[in-house]
């Protein structure tokens, strides 16, 4: 993470070097903006694996990508037309020459990551309201929800694959605990793969997600490089990232009331699709399509952007670790009853429907 604008090299220099260049590439980079904009130049206070990236006065950003982590500007249109404020307007630049970096152009949003804000703040008020904006942020997706068979031409990477990877998965050498879930998955693949097709975050971690620096709402979502369509549930598997975050020692726990706050995210979904408490089966089917989402995003390794292995023990041990904490949840300690829920909303629909007959 870089530290100032006039950065000498050693949090930038990563990037840089996954990309075999030169860290005086940066200069030229910098020049690059400064032939766009006229406004100062600095670099973000925060850079992510994939992008070097520059703050142009207040409004804009400007990102430099290798090939292999080209944004798509169809995708990032999706995501702004989709998701609205939440998501950055883009424009391509174009590439900079002798390299391999391609420049993009998008509007600044506002807040700061919320891995910064954990650091300040460790409100329970605040995550209460950030799993409600994430439940928004699901609702937001299914209203633009599709098909399946509309997006033939349209799957990406793990769209395109979903079967073939549970079953990657449910054959490797993984625990046999990993296993059985994916099995138990994979016998539902059809059913899953028959819900609305949703806009999807790829890439859904504390660095890439905004937050107002006093309230902790959520602002925006960076990096939607990795954004597809896929089934409406499998991008709740970011719902994880909010119920606790990593230790001292870089290991995944919960937070002591993470039990209520997976409650109040349900809760608050059910109430604004009120069509799901009608369908207990529909619910049951969005949860396995999370199931599904932990396992993908964490059962695949990344490896700079390929997604074509299974992580394995003693080599992918972080995600290991969220693998057995995401999946270890028990019907107590994770699964809230949907009686309890669908009453829940129900008593609150009567008592909304009470006060507007007393009116009339």
């Amino acid at each position: 993470m870089a530290s100032s604008s006039d950065d000498s090299g050693v949090y930038l220099r990563p990037f840089f070097d996954r990309c075999n260049l030169p860290i005086t590439v940066k200069d030229d980079c910098d020049a690059f903006a400064k032939s766009y904009y006229s406004g100062a130049i600095r670099a973000a206070p925060f850079q992510g694996y994939c992008s070097y990236t520059l703050f142009v006065g207040e409004e804009t950003a400007v990102q430099f990508r290798p090939s292999a982590h080209k944004l798509d500007i169809d995708i990032t249109n999706a995501a702004s037309d989709i998701f609205k404020s939440l998501a950055p307007e883009t424009e391509y630049l174009g590439q900079l020459a002798g390299t391999d970096l391609h420049a993009f152009s998008m509007r600044k949003l506002p807040g700061i990551s919320l891995a910064d804000y954990r650091k300040m703040s460790c409100k329970t008020s605040a995550r209460e309201e950030l799993v409600r904006n994430f439940a928004q942020v699901q609702v937001l997706a299914l209203r633009n929800g599709r098909r399946a068979e509309s997006l033939d031409d349209e799957r990406r990477t793990v769209g395109s694959s979903l079967e073939s990877r549970l079953e990657s998965i449910a054959s490797a050498s993984l625990p046999i605990r990993f296993r059985r879930i994916a099995r138990s998955i994979l016998a539902d693949i059809s059913k899953i793969e028959a819900l609305p097709w949703v806009f999807t975050h790829g890439d859904f971690l504390a660095a890439n997600i905004l937050v107002n620096e006093s309230s902790g709402q959520l602002t925006g979502l960076l990096d939607w490089a990795e954004a597809e369509w896929l089934p409406f549930g499998v991008g709740m598997y970011g719902l994880e990232e909010l119920l606790g975050e990593d230790d001292e020692d870089g290991r995944f726990v919960y937070y002591p009331e993470a039990k209520r706050l997976r409650g109040i995210f349900w809760n608050h979904l059910i109430m604004l699709i009120p069509e799901l408490a009608r369908n207990s089966r529909t619910i049951a089917l969005v949860k396995k399509a999370q199931i599904l989402g932990v396992l993908l995003w964490h059962g695949i390794a990344f490896d700079d952007g390929k997604l074509n292995r299974v992580v394995e023990e003693g080599k992918d041990d972080r995600e290991i670790q969220r693998l057995s904490v995401f999946l270890s949840r028990t019907s107590n300690t994770q699964q809230f009853r949907l009686r309890e829920i669908c009453s829940s909303v129900s008593s609150r629909l009567s008592l909304i429907r009470s006060c507007l007959l007393r009116k009339v």
